[in-house]
């Protein structure tokens, strides 16, 4: 066999010359290498990863669908725990947001459709809120607080424990480290101080 292929001409597999269209060559070979060189085998991967940019949008609804009830539990209970919650809610929001959409920027989204589906898991939070102001007891507000409030706490219980603590046990700079145990004694200084007056 010839293992030279004439100029302007590769070989196809089958022992005969295939004309060389220019950028063919480089577009099939990354084409090739992007779904594993079989052609009759979809790719997985653009599929996952769409997947994954969806069900952070559902975990993101359900997640202010329990902001919502924390916040409208904490204005039953009175004015002053309504706002401290809001601000808490708040402050842990906007690094989270900005996370989320930059989840569903690599899942294949644009820029307008990632940010409007972000604006639409806050629906999630009216929701949560809603059903909070609806569930409240005809006999007043205590019995409604009773259930809610240990049920939104315990969530927010379950997300420190299993997705931030890990986190900080992984990290590695002593420095970095201090800076997030210090940020977490603030916090609860600063809940406690508002607390007591």
């Amino acid at each position: 066999c010839n293992s030279k292929a004439p100029a302007g001409k590769i070989p196809n597999g089958s022992g005969y010359p295939m004309p060389k269209v220019a950028g063919q060559s480089q577009r099939a070979g990354a084409d090739l290498a992007h779904c594993n060189g079989s052609s009759l085998q979809s790719c997985p991967t653009d599929n996952r990863i769409k997947i994954s940019g969806y069900l952070n949008l559902l975990a993101n609804t359900i997640d202010n669908f329990t902001h919502g009830l924390a916040v409208a539990a904490s204005f039953l209970v009175s004015r002053k725990v309504g706002f401290l919650t809001t601000m808490a809610i708040l402050l842990h929001e906007i690094p989270h947001e900005v996370g989320d959409f930059a989840i569903l920027l690599r899942a294949g989204f644009d820029r307008w459709s990632a940010a409007k589906m972000q604006l639409s898991t806050a629906l999630g939070g009216i929701l949560g809120a809603c059903f909070a102001i609806c569930a409240q007891s005809p006999k007043g507000a205590g019995e409604t607080i009773a259930w809610i409030l240990p049920f939104t706490a315990g969530g927010f219980l379950y997300i420190a424990l299993v997705n931030v603590v890990p986190d900080l046990l992984e990290e590695k700079n002593p420095w970095n480290s201090l800076q997030q145990i210090l940020l977490l004694c603030t916090g609860i200084t600063v809940m406690v101080l508002l607390s007591l007056t």
